[in-house]
């Protein structure tokens, strides 16, 4: 398994990880994702460990990751 596919696994389980907190609000785990995973995906970028084409991928999976996460949050305020 490359870099890219190990990035996305594990980017998957944080996000997880951010979903199994109680009261965890969307725009907490936008933060995180701002300030923590996507400068970690840039410094692959940077040093040339990821190529540019992986980067956007891995950039696009928590994009779709952070819209599924938002769809779900405000469906579940929705329902209350």
């Amino acid at each position: 398994m490359g870099l890219k596919e190990d990035l996305v696994e594990e980017i998957g389980r944080l996000f997880d990880d951010f979903l199994r907190i109680e009261n965890i609000t969307y725009e907490q785990i936008q933060w995180e994702v701002d300030n923590f995973i996507y400068p970690f995906i840039g410094s692959y970028l940077a040093e040339g460990r990821l190529t540019r084409e992986e980067g956007r991928d891995v950039f696009m999976f928590c994009e779709l990751r952070l819209k599924e996460i938002k769809k779900m949050m405000e469906d579940r305020v929705a329902e209350l």
